[in-house]
Order: C-alpha cells, then sequence, then structure tokens
C-alpha cells in the first residue's frame, strides 16, 4: 500500500465517503435542473415559432398628407359662438396643414364676430409666413396678427367685454406644434391611447398656486365657483398667457390631432372622446363626437366643435423602414434653425 494511503486514519474514510456522495447528489440535481431549463427553451422557441407575428411597429414614413373630419354644432344655445377652419389641402406640400378651434366666449357680448374674426386672420395670414421661422415662430406670429385684428375690432371700449378662446395646430414635415389660449383642448390619439397636450388658462390654477404657497386650502381652492373662469383670452387686449410645446412633437402616419372647444370636452369624458376617435377614419369619429354628446341630452348643452386630423403617409412610398418607439419630441427636419430676434419678420402687414 502506497505510504499516503498507510497515512490515512480509519476516523477519516466516513467524512471522504459523505463528501463523495454529496457532491454525486448535487451533480445529479444540477444535471435535472439543466434538463428543466432546456425543455422548456425548447418549448418556449416551439411556442414562438408558431405565434402569430408581432405587433405592427411604429410606421416611421414622413406625413404627406392630413385627412380631416369635423363636427361642429350649436347645441341648446341660442348663438353659435364657435368658430373653426382648415387651410386648403394644396397646401400641404409646401406649407403644412393648420387648423383651428376658436371658441367665442358665450358671457360676453359679439363672440361669434371674435372668434370668426380670430380664424379668418389665421387663414389669410398662413400663405405668407411660408419659410419665415421655426414652426413656433410662424405660429407666433400668426397668433400676433389674430390678436392686433381683434383688439382693433373690439376699439378701446370693446376690450376685455367680449374675447374669444384658440388653439391652433400645424402639421408640417412629420412634426406637430400649437398655440393654445384660453380652455379649448388639443389631444393627441396614438396606439389607443389620448394624450392631451395643452394647459388651460383658468384661475383654477391662480388659486392652486394660492393653495401651494398656504394662501388658502387645496379644498377651497378646487370648490371655488370662479374656478373656470378664463384669465387668458384674445380680446383682452394684451394677453397673459400662452401655451405650445417646448419643441414640435413627432409624429407618425395613423396619429390623430383632436382640436375641440370646451362643449365637447365638458359633455363627453376622455374614455368616451377615445372610443370615438381610435378606430374611426376622421369623418367617422367626428359622427360619433356628435352621437356621444347628443346622447348625453344635456339641456344646456353649449356649442361644441372638434377638428380630427389625421396623419397619411405617402401611398406609394416605401414602408420598410420602423421603429419599436417613437421619440417624445424631434425637432423638425426642414424647420431652419432658430432665428435671432431681428432675422423674424415684422409682423403687421407681411406682403
Amino acid at each position: 500500500m502506497p505510504e499516503a494511503m498507510a497515512e490515512l486514519k480509519p476516523g477519516w474514510v466516513l467524512p471522504v465517503i459523505i463528501c463523495l456522495a454529496a457532491a454525486a447528489f448535487l451533480l445529479l440535481i444540477a444535471a435535472i435542473i439543466l434538463s428543466v431549463l432546456l425543455g422548456k427553451r425548447s418549448r418556449a422557441l416551439k411556442r414562438l415559432r408558431n405565434s402569430p407575428e408581432p405587433s405592427p411597429k411604429y410606421d416611421v414614413r414622413p406625413v404627406a398628407s392630413v385627412e380631416v373630419g369635423k363636427v361642429h354644432e350649436q347645441g341648446k344655445r341660442e348663438y353659435q359662438q364657435d368658430s373653426f377652419g382648415v387651410s386648403d389641402s394644396v397646401l400641404m406640400p409646401t406649407h403644412g396643414c393648420l387648423a383651428i378651434v376658436a371658441d367665442g366666449m358665450g358671457g360676453l357680448s359679439d363672440g361669434d364676430k371674435v372668434s370668426i374674426r380670430t380664424v379668418e386672420e389665421l387663414l389669410d395670414g398662413f400663405p405668407m409666413y411660408q419659410g419665415k421661422g421655426t414652426h413656433e415662430q410662424v405660429l407666433l406670429m400668426l397668433t400676433q396678427k389674430a390678436l392686433k385684428s381683434v383688439n382693433s375690432l373690439l376699439g378701446a371700449d370693446g376690450i376685455g367685454k367680449s374675447g374669444s378662446t384658440l388653439v391652433m395646430g400645424l402639421i408640417k414635415g412629420s412634426c406637430f406644434s400649437y398655440v393654445s389660449i384660453g380652455d379649448s383642448r388639443i389631444c393627441l390619439c396614438r396606439r389607443g391611447t389620448l394624450i392631451p397636450l395643452n394647459r388651460e388658462h383658468v384661475y383654477r390654477h391662480d388659486l392652486l398656486m394660492k393653495a401651494l404657497n398656504e394662501e388658502m386650502s387645496f379644498s377651497e381652492a378646487y370648490s371655488d365657483k370662479n374656478g373656470p373662469g378664463l384669465t387668458s383670452f384674445l380680446g383682452m387686449g394684451r394677453l397673459l398667457d400662452v401655451d405650445m410645446p417646448a419643441e414640435p412633437i413627432r409624429v407618425y402616419p395613423g396619429d390623430k390631432i383632436i382640436l375641440m372647444s370646451d362643449g365637447v370636452y365638458n359633455a363627453i369624458s376622455n374614455d368616451e372622446l377615445l372610443n370615438a376617435v381610435k378606430d374611426s377614419s376622421p369623418a367617422a369619429a367626428a359622427e360619433a363626437i356628435r352621437a356621444a354628446v347628443e346622447a348625453k341630452g344635456y339641456s344646456n348643452q353649449d356649442n361644441y366643435t372638434g377638428i380630427i386630423l389625421e396623419c397619411r403617409a405617402e401611398p406609394n412610398a416605401a414602408s420598410d423602414s420602423s421603429a419599436d418607439e417613437p421619440k417624445a419630441a424631434v425637432p423638425p427636419e426642414t424647420a431652419k434653425p432658430r432665428a435671432a430676434a431681428d432675422d423674424i419678420p415684422e409682423t403687421a402687414e407681411p406682403v
């Protein structure tokens, strides 16, 4: 017997045997686990091969056209003070698509005249500003043009005695920008989700700021009956607030933009609006919104107006380019760099 074996004491034999047995047992358990995992992987691969194709990816083809749906009703009011407009489709390749909803203030006189003047000025000025700046600059110059015209219409004695809210959206170069003044709304419908985009300019916001600064309670801020009152609108002279995105929002074929007066969103919920829009053409969505509002049967139903814009790609464009998730906001590829202040054209009466 070798000397190493001869030196092995009898008391060590049993522990060595136990260790070897334990190692063998662990190897057996590992083999079983590996076999189970490989079996699961094989079954998963088989299911994957037999499963249907995954949900479609985002279509990142350029937005080449916009399909439009419109709903415009008087409701139960004595007068129609909403106005709306959409730029001519022939301007889409060069200027993009401009959509406008203006809601004349029902509590003031001549709200209909102010909303009509607002839409007319914006549509009239839209072709003039082609190539004059970024999306943001074009929309701001248009807003300034409408503001000056409305203030002129009202005159010094009429300032603050009439007015109109405004939501205005521009789709151009696969990007969407907007200007919002007052309490009309803009929403994006994408892949079955409704995303509100703008903030309302109402007194409740001021009340909540007071509550944040402990000048009043939150319950008082939310219950104040003056909360819905407008704090910014066309016709008040100097504008106090304008809402717009920090950067243009990237849009994709199939996306829908909804611009609406408060007569729509005060009558139906976001879920009802989404159900009317998500799986319908713009024209059908407009009819579905109309039906949903009328089904409520409100005796004091306000004027209600909505424009639905669906982004469309060129029908014959290649469609092999797609993406899993879109970027939230992308500057327009065709827009000029942000201009210096003295590079922006005069806005009084551009030639």
